[in-house]
Parts: C-alpha cells; structure tokens; sequence
C-alpha cells in the first residue's frame, strides 16, 4: 500500500504557483506548519478560498505575499479585529484580489 504521510517539505511540494487552496472558516485544522513551509518555498500567486470566512490562517498568506486572490465572505479576527490586518493592507494598496462568496 502506498505511503499516505509526507514531510511537510514533501506537501509543500505538491502545491504550485497560482493553485488553489481552501480553507474552513476559523481556525481549527489550520496547517500552519503547512502554510509556513509554503511561505519558505517562495509560494506565489495563490488563490486562497475561506469557506465560511477567513482568519489568520488566511491572513498569513495575504501578509506573505503569497496570495494573489482572496475568496471568502469574510476575513477578520472576529472580536479581536473587523478586518485582518494584512488583509486590510493590501486591499487599501490595490495588491490583492478579493472575490466575495457569500
């Protein structure tokens, strides 16, 4: 039987410049270790869709530079913040794309 588990090296590998990536809305089951390992490999161009919303997980990418297009129906920190901050940013300054999915 095939080996199922990767290095995170290994799944970063998998993903391309300009795939697209998804996310649940909050931030349980976030990869984190994944998204960072991305960032490290210079990943660009992604379009990042946050099902239900988004968060830092999202917001993380945006800030990397790593997202070209943001789709979700929100994006934010919840009480904590309206609009994440890198979102926020770059939206302001014309660097990314948002689609809205609501």
């Amino acid at each position: 039987m095939r080996e199922k588990l990767v290095s995170l090296e290994q799944a970063a590998k998998i993903v391309r410049d300009g795939d697209q990536i998804i996310f649940n809305g909050d931030m349980d089951w976030t990869p984190m270790a994944l998204l960072r390992e991305l960032v490290r490999h210079g990943m660009q161009n992604l379009h990042t869709v946050g099902v239900v919303g988004g968060a830092m997980n999202l917001d993380f990418l945006i800030g990397a530079g790593a997202t070209a297009t943001v789709e979700t129906c929100s994006l934010g920190f919840g009480k904590y913040a309206r609009l994440a901050p890198n979102y926020e940013r770059y939206q302001k300054a014309g660097r990314i794309k948002m689609k809205d999915n609501t």
